[in-house]
């Protein structure tokens, strides 16, 4: 009888042991569950990432292959484009040559079309120059005035002053060498000032002889 009272507890703590062991496994099992649970959500925010990452990584690739392709383009229209025109110095670069303005009373008196003594060293240097720099070139001379109306010197108008102005510039050139083939005469009178005609210095400045040195063909259609 006590055999079989012992028999019995043994089995009862077997049990007990079995309890408890399937209890602890159930513990771990749930864990491990959870673990992999979260380690699946990691995996799925780090792959979340990753394409992301990936379509940044593509939009930046197409942006900085459109900035090459611009730099390309911005490479390619500098290497085309003309060097920008240049000019000797006193003379302004004008599109197929230069132009030298020069004031009135560098050139002559009041109301005269005779050129000053001193006016000679300036002319000398613009014909250095058209026979160096622009020795191919046409030359069109240009008479200007102010708007103030011919009263006491005997031209007609304004026109005829800046007209006889811009010749006497024209014969000076031709006696100091330039081909009369390659020169014209004009005057403009007032109408193409400068600035405007509303005070004494800015008259000053409108009355002059301009010079231009230019291609022949487009201007002129000398050479044809």
């Amino acid at each position: 009888m006590q055999r079989n009272w012992f028999r019995g507890l043994i089995v009862l703590s077997s049990l007990a042991g079995l309890l408890g062991g399937c209890a602890g496994n159930k513990k771990q099992a749930d864990a491990m569950e959870g673990r992999n649970r979260d380690l699946n959500a990691a995996l799925a925010g780090a792959r979340g990432d990753l394409q992301s990452c990936v379509r940044d990584r593509d939009a930046l690739a197409q942006q900085l292959a459109s900035a090459r392709q611009d730099a390309d383009m911005l490479r390619t229209q500098l290497a085309n484009k003309p060097e920008p025109p240049t000019a000797p110095p006193g003379w302004t670069a004008v599109p197929g040559g230069g132009m030298i303005a020069i004031e009135e009373d560098i050139l002559f008196a009041p109301g005269k079309v005779t050129l000053r003594d001193e006016a000679r060293k300036t002319l000398d240097s613009v014909v250095s120059t058209l026979e160096g720099d622009y020795r191919t070139k046409d030359i069109m001379v240009f008479g200007h005035t102010d708007d103030r109306p011919i009263k006491k010197s005997g031209w007609q108008d304004n026109w005829q002053l800046s007209t006889e102005r811009s010749l006497a510039v024209t014969r000076y050139l031709k006696e100091h060498g330039v081909e009369p083939e390659r020169l014209a005469a004009a005057g403009c009178g007032e109408y193409r000032p400068r600035v405007a005609n509303d005070s004494e210095p800015n008259r000053l400045r409108n009355r002059r002889v301009e010079i231009f040195a230019i291609d022949a063909q487009p201007r002129t259609g000398r050479g044809k």
